[in-house]
């Protein structure tokens, strides 16, 4: 749990705060409030807090003396302000001091949360080193709103507007620089300061301290040269980034764009896996990714057969999964890693869709605060363990029938089963049979069926090129019309939408 000050001498500005949030089910907790800076400060002198949100304007202490003072005791506290109006002299004092973010009162929930959710992964990242506070942080988190669709043009020119910065280039794209030391300071701001020193750029630090470009110019080409020409310097001048891959997002010439041009970039950044490092991803890159997708697939599909066997062996297929991650390169960037270990987790989830939900929760809830490929790798490794020994439960408890069944339906989904011809092939009558199956499984035969087909359907859509009405007939739905029906009902949108997803 992070530790957060609340400091407002209107009490029920405090009260609000606290209430706006399920602070606890984020993560965070709200250790104690105060009316005042000195009563603020007092608390400071002897209990460590991660995060502190104040008011801009109060007594003899304003907010912001109160932030100067703070940084003296406990210099690595991250600040957001209050305030009730645009009190733009005092959140220029502000920036000097390195706050977080300025809230408007009232404060917007959707934006208080996204505040905290940001400060809470750079403090993981940062844990443990001794990153100082920069004076462009609000900058930073400005501009990555922004890219991420949380606020609009205007309130982020406003907000830039403090920094004396204009986007009126005819042409920007959004670059991702994942580096190797990115987590020594002195290295990345060395980085940071060479690229807009160099190139007609504004950077900014992700929450996962990846560094990311703004890159403008008179027309495209140009900016194709920015960034091959920053490789050949991250290549020479500035080699103790480390090995390194640059993604580039597609020309934009609007602003409003810019937030495509990072999606674009955010796709290719991923494909690192399966390149050399020390290279430009972008569209003129070659990169062969569908043998390497499927080989994924299929080692995906093994590690779920053998946990559905509740086989311990799988432990060690999900090392060699991990370790597929980094064949191509010794590093890989965090974020990278942890897109794929989504996946697999995703994947084993609804693959065997499991009762009790707690394991996969919880899963997700560490994989997202995990900073490097062990934790992530110990991560899935537990959770494997978790499924294992609920499997062997079920299995225990299960009569061997439905068992042989589940089994069948798991290898021959993609052909015409029916409680009829299951009843034939093991021997039982096929009404007994619909009843044992749903009550030990949970639900009737059809939809678990169903179900387990979609889930396929997902997979091919993700990772070929079949079209949906083929994919459909792969996976066992002979009418290609009820496949539509049936894709659209339970997912809720069409084959070919979700593909675009």
């Amino acid at each position: 749990m992070y530790r957060v000050l609340l400091v407002d001498d209107e009490p029920l500005i405090t009260i609000g705060l606290q209430a706006l949030l399920d602070w606890e089910d984020y993560g965070f907790e709200i250790v104690t409030t105060a009316e005042s800076g000195e009563e603020a400060l007092a608390y400071l002198k002897e209990n460590p807090i991660d995060i502190l949100i104040t008011d801009i304007l109060m007594g003899e202490m304003s907010g912001l003396d109160l932030i100067k003072e703070v940084k003296k005791v406990q210099p690595k506290v991250k600040s957001i302000v209050l305030t009730g109006y645009m009190e733009f002299s005092y959140i220029k004092q502000g920036l000097l001091l390195g706050i977080e973010n300025y809230l408007v009162k009232p404060v917007d929930e959707e934006e208080l949360l996204t505040t905290i959710q940001n400060i809470g992964r750079k403090l993981k990242v940062m844990m443990g080193s001794n990153q100082e506070q920069e004076s462009s942080t609000l900058m930073d988190n400005t501009l990555w709103r922004f890219l991420n669709g949380e606020i609009d043009k205007n309130d982020c020119l406003e907000r830039l507007s403090l920094y004396n910065i204009q986007f009126n280039q005819p042409f920007y794209n959004v670059s991702i620089l994942n580096f190797e030391n990115y987590h020594k300071p002195e290295i990345s701001k060395e980085i940071r300061k060479f690229i807009e020193e160099h190139y007609s750029a504004v950077c900014l630090y992700s929450p996962n301290q990846d560094i990311l470009i703004i890159f403008g110019s008179t027309d495209e080409k140009e900016l194709f040269h920015f960034n091959e020409g920053l490789v050949q310097d991250l290549k020479g001048e500035l080699g103790n980034a480390g090995l390194f891959y640059l993604s580039m997002g597609k020309p934009v010439k609007m602003v409003e764009e810019l937030e495509d041009s990072f999606a674009v970039a955010r796709d290719y950044s991923l494909l690192q896996l399966f390149s050399e490092p020390n290279v430009l991803i972008s569209e003129r890159l070659t990169i062969d990714k569908h043998e390497e997708l499927k080989k994924q697939q299929e080692m995906k599909e093994n590690i779920v057969k053998m946990l559905l066997k509740a086989d311990k062996e799988t432990l060690k297929l999900v090392d060699s999964y991990v370790q597929e991650l980094t064949r191509k390169s010794t590093f890989t960037s965090p974020q990278a890693v942890k897109k794929y270990t989504f996946d697999l987790i995703s994947y084993i989830h609804y693959s065997l869709k499991p009762d009790d939900l707690s394991y996969y929760t919880a899963s997700v809830e560490k994989i997202v605060y995990s900073t490097d490929i062990n934790q992530m790798r110990a991560i899935l490794k537990e959770y494997c363990r978790e499924i294992i020994f609920s499997i062997h439960n079920q299995v225990n408890l299960r009569s061997p029938i439905v068992q042989n069944v589940l089994d069948y339906i798991h290898v021959h989904y993609d052909q015409g089963i029916s409680l009829k011809t299951l009843g034939q092939q093991f021997h039982v009558n096929a009404i007994y049979l619909g009843q044992l199956f749903q009550k030990e499984v949970g639900v009737v035969f059809s939809e678990y069926l169903n179900r387990y087909r979609l889930e396929k359907a997902k997979e091919l859509l993700k990772t070929t090129h079949y079209r949906a009405g083929e994919i459909g007939k792969k996976v066992g739905y002979s009418d290609t019309t009820y496949f539509y029906k049936q894709f659209r009902k339970t997912v809720g949108a069409t084959p070919s939408e979700w593909r675009k997803i």
